[in-house]
Formats: C-alpha cells, sequence, structure tokens
C-alpha cells in the first residue's frame, strides 16, 4: 500500500511537471494569433514572477532577467523560435512566434457573399503576389489560425451563425508571415455586404442588401447610416444595391438595411483619410508694395496623387486649379487685406478640402496723401502746394508727382512742395499729388483740391484818340481803353454818348484799340470807356474823349437873298454864301476879285459871316461878287471852296432919273444958247450948222468946224472911251462919256463979253458931267421883250457916276 501511494505521488510531479512545461511560455500580448510589426510582444515563462529566467531566440542567448517576462517591440526581425529556461536549464520552455508583415498588398482575400444568409454558401479565395506552394496558405478566423487549412480556396458548404466572424488569409515564410486585410463575414436572416469595407476618400462603395428565399421577390429595401435614411432601392432577384462615393472621414460609420421589421448586421465602413486638412500659412508681416507669399500645404501617404489649388479671400476666388500650392503676388496691396482660405482638390478622385480660415494683414508703406495750399492767392503772388504722407519705417523713400487738371507738372522728385513764385490765372485748376515708393510698386493719389488764383481789380481806365482827337473826314480813327494794372482777360466796352454801346470785347491785354475806320461827320462826340475782369464788381469808366471829325468846306454858293440882279438905288442888297458842307468854315467876300476885308458904311457882314448886307445900293456897289470857304485840317492843311460869281449892277432907269435931275436945267440953258448961236450963225452965214455924234463904244475926235461951220461954243463932243474891265469882255460893253460945257463966255442974246474972251469958274465939276455905261448884251436882249413892274420896259445898262480926273 505504502509503494502503491509513492508511485501516486511521482506520477502526480510528473504530470504536473509536464503539464507546466507545455503552459508556461504564453503569448500575453497580442492577444490573437497575428502579431504585426509594431506590436509590442510580450511573453510569459510560467506562473512564478520572482524567478531569474533566461531567454533564447534561436538557440541565440538573448539575456538574463529577473522575472518571468520578455517584452520587445515587434519588427520584421521578431519571429523566431523562444525559449526561456528558469532556474536552471533542465525545465525550459519554447513556443514558436510568427511575425505579420505590415505590408497587406501582397495577399487579396476575396469572400462571396461576405454578407450571407443563413444556409447560404460561403467561398473564399486567397491570392497571392508570389509563388507559393499549395499548402502553404494560412487562414484565420477572428485572429486565430484555423486548423487544417492550408489551401488557397475554402468553402462553407452550409452558413450558419457561427460562420458569421473576421476571415484573413496568407502564406508564411520561416517566421515571418503576409497576410490579407480582414474582411467581415455575416450569417443572417437579413444581410448586408459593403464592398470595399475600408475605403479611401474618393472611392466608391457597394452596399448590398440580401435576403432570404421565401421572401417576394419584388419588395423596397431602406439602406441606413446610423439613423439616416441614405437611398430606398427596389429589390431584385433577393437583393438590392446602393452605391455612393466616399466624399470623406464623415461617411465612416456603421450602415445597415431594412426590409419591413427584419433589420440586418451593421457593416462598418472604415473611410481613410486621402490627404489631410490643407494648412493656409503667409508672412507674420506684410508690408504694401512687398512680397505677398500664401502656401497652401496637405500631408497624404499616397505619393501618386496630384493635386490642384485654389485660393480665396473673402469668399472670392483670386486663384483657381492651380498646380502650384501657393499664391504669389510681387507687390502686395491694402485691398490684399482679408480672410483667406484655401482647397486642394486630388485630381481624378474628386476629393476636395478646405483650410481653416486666415486673416491676413497688408499694412500700410505709407498713407494716402493730403494736398493743401497756402490760401487765397492773387496773380502775381507765390503759389504752394504741399504734399503731406506718414511713411511705415520699414518703407523706403518716397517721390512725389504733382498734376494739375489731369496734366503732371513736374517730374518724379524726392520734393514735396510744388511752388510757382508768381501765379497765373492758368495756375488755377483742379490739383492733385502722386506719391510713389522707390521701387514704384507702390502709387497712391490724393484727393484732389482746387486752386484759384484770383485776378487783381482793374484800375481806372483811360481813353486816348489815336492819331488826334480831331481827324478829317474818312480817315481811320482808333480809340485805345487802357488800364494801368489789372488781371485779364479784361472785358473792354466802348461807348459814345449818349450811352450807345458801339463794341465790347474780351482781350488779355491791359490795352485795347478799336478802330474807326472810314470816319463820318456822325462819328464825332464823346467817348468812353468801360472795363472790368473777374474781380471787378462794376465795370470802371474812363473819363470822356471828344473825338471831332472836321468835314473839308465844299459846294459853296453865293445866292441873292431877293433873287436880283438888277437892284434899285437905295434898295437893300442882302447877299448869302451857303456851303454844301464843312466844319467850323471861314467865309471869305470878293467884289471885282478884290477881298473885303472888313465892314464899312457902304456894306457890313452878319455875324456869323456868310451873309453880305448893303444897305442902301447905289453904283458904285455894282459888280462881281463871289466868297470863298476855308477850313483848317492838320499839320497846316487848308480846305477851301469857291463860289460862283454874283453880278450886281444899279437899275438904268434910276440911273436915267438921277442923271436927268441934275443935268436937265444944265441943257435948258445949254439949248437957248445954242439956238441963239444957231440963228446969228445962220444970219452971218447964211446956211444951217451940223454937229457930229460920236459912236457908241468907239472915242472919235471932235472934227474941226470948216470956215462955213459954226461950233457950239457951249458944250464939248462927248468922249467915249473903250471898256475898262477885260474879264467877260465877251458879254460886257462899258463906255465912258463926259459932257463938258464951254469956259467961253456966249455974247448975244444975253449980252455977255465980247466974242474970244474966256470965264472961268471955280470948280471944274461945274463946266463937265462924266458917266459910265456897262450894257450886258446878252442879257439886254433877253431882257428887252420883259416889262417892268410900272409898265415899262426893262433898261439892263448898268449907269455909274465916275469921279473926275
Amino acid at each position: 500500500m505504502k509503494s502503491i501511494g509513492l508511485f501516486q505521488i511521482f506520477l502526480h510531479l510528473g504530470y504536473q511537471g509536464i503539464s507546466e512545461a507545455h503552459r508556461e511560455l504564453q503569448v500575453l500580448s497580442p492577444r490573437s494569433d497575428v502579431i504585426q510589426e509594431g506590436d509590442t510582444l510580450k511573453l510569459q515563462c510560467g506562473y512564478t514572477a520572482t524567478r531569474t529566467c533566461n531567454w533564447l531566440k534561436d538557440d541565440a542567448y538573448i539575456k538574463k532577467f529577473s522575472t518571468n517576462i520578455y517584452e520587445t517591440i515587434v519588427d520584421q526581425h521578431s519571429g523566431g523560435r523562444y525559449q526561456c529556461c528558469c532556474n536552471s536549464f533542465m525545465w525550459c520552455r519554447r513556443r514558436e512566434v510568427v511575425i505579420t508583415a505590415a505590408d497587406t498588398t501582397k495577399v487579396s482575400l476575396q469572400i462571396e457573399p461576405r454578407a450571407a444568409l443563413i444556409g447560404d454558401i460561403i467561398l473564399m479565395k486567397c491570392a497571392v503576389s508570389e509563388p507559393v506552394r499549395r499548402y502553404d496558405f494560412l487562414w484565420y478566423k477572428n485572429g486565430n489560425a484555423m486548423p487544417r487549412s492550408h489551401e488557397a480556396e475554402k468553402t462553407i458548404r452550409w452558413a450558419a451563425s457561427t460562420d458569421e466572424a473576421q476571415y484573413r488569409c496568407g502564406f508564411k515564410v520561416n517566421y515571418r508571415q503576409w497576410l490579407s486585410p480582414v474582411i467581415n463575414v455575416t450569417v443572417t436572416d437579413l444581410s448586408l455586404q459593403a464592398d470595399p469595407p475600408v475605403v479611401l476618400e474618393g472611392d466608391y462603395v457597394n452596399l448590398t442588401c440580401r435576403h432570404p428565399a421565401y421572401y417576394r421577390r419584388s419588395t423596397y429595401v431602406n439602406f441606413y447610416k446610423g439613423d439616416t435614411q441614405r437611398s430606398r432601392v427596389l429589390a431584385n432577384n433577393r437583393e438590392a444595391r446602393h452605391t455612393f462615393k466616399v466624399n470623406g472621414s464623415n461617411d465612416s460609420g456603421f450602415y445597415y438595411c431594412k426590409l419591413d421589421n427584419m433589420q440586418s448586421i451593421g457593416v462598418r465602413i472604415q473611410v481613410n483619410e486621402l490627404f489631410s486638412q490643407p494648412e493656409l500659412k503667409a508672412d507674420a508681416e506684410n508690408i504694401e508694395g512687398q512680397y505677398l507669399r500664401v502656401e497652401c500645404n496637405v500631408k497624404t501617404s499616397y505619393s501618386a496623387i496630384s493635386f490642384q489649388y485654389s485660393f480665396r479671400k473673402n469668399n472670392e476666388t483670386v486663384a483657381l486649379n492651380q498646380v502650384q500650392k501657393f499664391m504669389f503676388k510681387t507687390s502686395a496691396s491694402l485691398s490684399d487685406s482679408g480672410l483667406y482660405h484655401c482647397e486642394a482638390n486630388a485630381l481624378g478622385r474628386g476629393v476636395r478640402k478646405k483650410s481653416e480660415a486666415m486673416y491676413i494683414y497688408v499694412k500700410e508703406a505709407f498713407s494716402k496723401p493730403t494736398l493743401s495750399d497756402n490760401g487765397q492767392i492773387f496773380v502775381g503772388q507765390q503759389l504752394n502746394v504741399t504734399c503731406e504722407v506718414q511713411i511705415n519705417p520699414s518703407c523706403s523713400s518716397l517721390r512725389y508727382v504733382f498734376f494739375r487738371s489731369g496734366q503732371a507738372l513736374n517730374l518724379s522728385t524726392i520734393g514735396k512742395s510744388y511752388i510757382v513764385e508768381q501765379a497765373q490765372l492758368d495756375d488755377s485748376g483742379t490739383y492733385l499729388c502722386e506719391v510713389t515708393n522707390t521701387e514704384r510698386s507702390v502709387k497712391k493719389r490724393s484727393d484732389p483740391i482746387s486752386v484759384k488764383i484770383h485776378p487783381n481789380p482793374v484800375s481806372t481806365p483811360q481813353l486816348t484818340i489815336h492819331p488826334r482827337s480831331d481827324v478829317i473826314e474818312w480817315e481811320t480813327a482808333w480809340l485805345s481803353c487802357s488800364v494801368p494794372s489789372g488781371t485779364p482777360p479784361i472785358n473792354y466796352r466802348f461807348y459814345k454818348e449818349p450811352s450807345l454801346d458801339i463794341y465790347q470785347q474780351m482781350s488779355n491785354l491791359t490795352s485795347f484799340t478799336y478802330e474807326i475806320g472810314n470816319v463820318s461827320r456822325y462819328d464825332g462826340g464823346s467817348y468812353y470807356c468801360l472795363a472790368g475782369n473777374q474781380a471787378t464788381e462794376h465795370p470802371l469808366q474812363s473819363e470822356q474823349i471828344v473825338l471831332s471829325v472836321i468835314v473839308p468846306v465844299a459846294g459853296a454858293s453865293l445866292v441873292s437873298k431877293d433873287n436880283l440882279t438888277v437892284i434899285a438905288a437905295g434898295h437893300r442888297l442882302v447877299l448869302q454864301c451857303e456851303l454844301k458842307e464843312g466844319t467850323t468854315p471861314r467865309l471869305l467876300w470878293y467884289k471885282d476879285n478884290l477881298q473885303l476885308t472888313n465892314n464899312s458904311e457902304s456894306y457890313h457882314l452878319n455875324a456869323e459871316g456868310n451873309e453880305l448886307v448893303v444897305d442902301s445900293f447905289e453904283a458904285h456897289h455894282g459888280g462881281r461878287y463871289h466868297c470863298v470857304a476855308i477850313n483848317r485840317g492838320i499839320d497846316e492843311m487848308m480846305f477851301n471852296t469857291t463860289s460862283n460869281y454874283f453880278e450886281a449892277a444899279l437899275s438904268v432907269r434910276s440911273y436915267s432919273t438921277e442923271v436927268t435931275a441934275s443935268v436937265l436945267p444944265l441943257l435948258l440953258i445949254a439949248g437957248v444958247i445954242a439956238i441963239i448961236g444957231f440963228k446969228l450963225r445962220e444970219k452971218k452965214q447964211g446956211n444951217s450948222s451940223k454937229v457930229f455924234q460920236p459912236q457908241s463904244g468907239t472915242p472919235e475926235a471932235r472934227p474941226e468946224p470948216t470956215s462955213q461951220e459954226v461950233s457950239p461954243t457951249n458944250f464939248e463932243y462927248a468922249v467915249i472911251g473903250s471898256s475898262l474891265n477885260t474879264e467877260a469882255a465877251s458879254d460886257l460893253v462899258y463906255s465912258a462919256v463926259t459932257i463938258q460945257k464951254s469956259k467961253t463966255a456966249v455974247t448975244g442974246i444975253y449980252g455977255g463979253s465980247s466974242e474970244g474972251s474966256r470965264i472961268t469958274t471955280g470948280d471944274p465939276n461945274d463946266y463937265c458931267i462924266t458917266y459910265a455905261t456897262l450894257n450886258h448884251k446878252m442879257t439886254t436882249e433877253r431882257l428887252d421883250t420883259m416889262d417892268m413892274a410900272d409898265g415899262s420896259g426893262a433898261d439892263t445898262n448898268v449907269y455909274e457916276n465916275l469921279p473926275r480926273k
């Protein structure tokens, strides 16, 4: 009995040692059979943590630990046969560790259907990119190796709920294996399959919802993501499909389908990021006129993807679909400030992502210019226009250009003032200045200002006449209106009294001349001018000046006021000298071409001098009258005009009466004496005496008396003279006749002195009478047939007593 008990104890210890040898080397981490690169591998040797253990890999010593735990980070060389020996090398534990490579592109797994209905056949096929022996394939279900599964294909003949799992396949080389991505297989009454379950942004996902065969063939299936319905699709041949494009990570989640009261198991779709959200970058400080660079950065693990970039400012596109990932401006402006974001577009996949918004502020290089002038400015004063700016310390020097009414006034200069020493009216206008930096990358203009140069008011104008104030008719005169001071343009106006506006003109000269061509007598008079400009409220008037027009005398004519050329003795003769034209004439009177110099008792002139009056006409007033009109021009120039000749004569009848009254007594005495003498001579001689009469107009010598003739002793023969005036001799016959008494006393019947004795008297005029006859032949012939007012014939002969010589 005792021996049996010892044997039982020995068997128990031996069994405990053998079972401990199989259990002590365990994989604590990871929990599945798939140990991937990057995982933490944790191995445990037995259950006693305090003992000292030596660790070996592929029979090579690794390290000695004072604990039964070995821990390392898995890499591609971590696979192998691990061994631990604690306390002694008698009790050593072993385990093979196979590392799963991170690269999943070498193996692919296809499972149809992934969402299986109970009783479906599930076909699984593993494909590798490298040649593998037929029985070297590995299959995993929920991370654990599937026994007796070493072929490339695997079939589940009747799907049951236990077949619902995560499947992978692969192959192994030594202690390293390559596995396919995980594929979920569900087995339900209503199944949903996602193909593929893990996608990149921009990929398409197919959701297939299948229902049992016993269900009616045509029915609608609803697809959901979470609680949100995505679509409603009509099922056909026991399935309905919903395909959509994955736009982003927000499409990740659980999807399921519903058919009446049945709901499939949710299928998770994992959307992996194709590229990161773009990140916008810009310089910390941006100055106006300097470079502006905005960069849009994205991160991606897929180098084959190409991008296009768009930039927007304040939601307005500034650059669209460009290959460069940055926006670049050589010269930033203030308008470039704003809220920016960029958008990256993965070409060929239709995935767009926006960056976070970022505000970019562009600082001023210098402020907007402010323009000012030096106040109210008059013509001739200095004009100073100044352009002021506030400059950024980081900006270079500035240059200034001034403009007036759109025209540049100067070249670009560093001076900020525009100066005109003596401003004129044309310096008025709208001014602005333009400021640029040295690089000419920034240009700014000021607001315009209006600059007005005020004109100087005109002084009192002065009016002058050229060439002088008196001009001859038909000459040219010039009226010159000038102002000593005043800013053009000046408005000149010329007036003639009374307030007749004759001319006006705007001129830029300080003197303006108005020409009066071919001056007429009506242009004479008083003139004045007005001058004014913009600065003069009311025009100023010059003093008046008189323009005298000299009209040369012309058209003189001499007429008798009574229109008579034959004037009775004692009557009044009035001759008038009339002028057709002429200014301020001087009249000269002539009789028989001799000037009548002044008034006398026999004639006088009126105050104007144009009328000659003989108050009592006598024979010596008869003669040939005419008048001459003269006036003065310029530079000792004289004008004159001579009238017609006017012949004035004493009436014949009046002269005969006068002569008869004075001579008749003498004639009677002479007649008596002649008769007595005649009688005595007849007695003595016995025959009659003869008297020879002189012929009119031809003086002849008295014939000597013959011894038989008796000469009259009381009268001498009349002496007839020839014409004294040779002018107009063809129309005139002038004769002078002298009748003389005998100076010898007559004896005879009067009982006087004896024959031959002479008696002299004191005055010879007592013994003779001399008279002249002026015979107007033509006039006499014309008037012979006319009767005077008293009925007698008209006598046109003019008689005049002549003084004794």
